[in-house]
């Protein structure tokens, strides 16, 4: 570990920018493993806070490891979860892998709201800190909306808006809660920012979001699961989360509702649900799916 007079700003858990540290043959073997591997970094190295037990190592499921994958492999992404399945620790630590293995690469982290983007930096710089010492980079700039590193990799943190890295040049782009993120707001930033995103040929544009209502992420993602776009789709239900099972869903809707349920958990918004009768009484159906049918059905079912 670093000495308190080695850390930056007096930080013993960060290493400043010109720190020497010697390295073992094991930690050389460990350190190229953990560059060619995302998925093995993050097993092996990266904390996170669980809200039961405390600072844990993060053990990913098996639908969390495919996330890691998806991005990894290809440079649009897209990603459909329920509340409270880890997807943004998930996004996070591979970026934590990104800016550690790549020199003077840099990354927007962008949400609905710039404290929630702040925070998610915040997630990032805890597992940063509780990396072991041969594993990180100096660093040369730390505070809540933006981190550099000594091999030159930057991440900044703000709100999702047509100015919000403006001018700016990524590599790669985070867009979380994408759904909340007001009609105008998502129109601009796609219409001033997307195009200096998507012109590398290297660059990545990761979006994940819990649905809500039909807007620019369900217009993405409609579109990613026809291939009508590049972005790489993938979604989680929530019975893939540890822990949740029938017991528990009803459990939840008894404390919540129906509605909140199926928009938090099943990944449908409660404003796309309404009642609609095909002869039998009335059903409950997403506005996606009605469409859908009216499409095969040419209007055989009466709403």
């Amino acid at each position: 570990m670093a000495t308190q007079q080695s850390g930056y700003l007096g930080n013993p858990l960060l290493k400043k920018a010109g720190t020497h540290e010697e390295f073992t043959k094991d930690q050389i073997s460990e350190y190229i493993k953990c560059s060619k591997d995302p998925v093995y970094f993050i097993l092996n190295y990266v904390k996170i806070v669980n809200v039961d037990e405390g600072l844990v190592p993060f053990t990913m499921y098996d639908f969390q490891e495919k996330i890691i994958n998806t991005i990894h492999n290809n440079r649009f992404a897209i990603a459909k979860l329920p509340r409270q399945s880890g997807k943004t620790t998930t996004v996070v630590s591979y970026f934590l892998h990104y800016i550690l293995f790549n020199e003077d690469v840099n990354i927007a982290i962008l949400a609905n709201k710039g404290s929630l983007a702040r925070d998610i930096l915040g997630r990032l710089q805890l597992a940063y800190e509780n990396l072991p010492p041969f594993l990180q980079q100096g660093i040369k700039v730390w505070n809540r909306g933006d981190m550099q590193l000594e091999n030159g990799s930057k991440i900044v943190a703000a709100s999702t808006s047509s100015s919000a890295v403006r001018g700016g040049t990524y590599n790669m782009i985070l867009l979380d809660e994408f759904a909340f993120v007001p009609k105008n707001i998502a129109d601009e930033f796609f219409s001033s920012v997307y195009p200096t995103i998507s012109s590398g040929k290297t660059t990545k544009v990761i979006i994940v979001s819990t649905p809500c209502g039909m807007n620019h992420f369900y217009k993405l993602w409609s579109d990613a699961q026809e291939k009508k776009n590049l972005y790489k789709p993938v979604e989680v239900h929530w019975s893939e989360v540890p822990g949740r099972d029938e017991q528990w869903k009803e459990e939840t809707i008894r404390n919540t509702s129906k509605e909140q349920f199926a928009q938090e958990f099943e990944s449908v918004s409660a404003s796309t649900i309404i009642n609609i009768d095909k002869g039998h009484g009335p059903q409950e159906i997403a506005i996606g799916e009605l469409y859908d049918e009216l499409s095969r059905n040419k209007g055989g079912t009466s709403v």
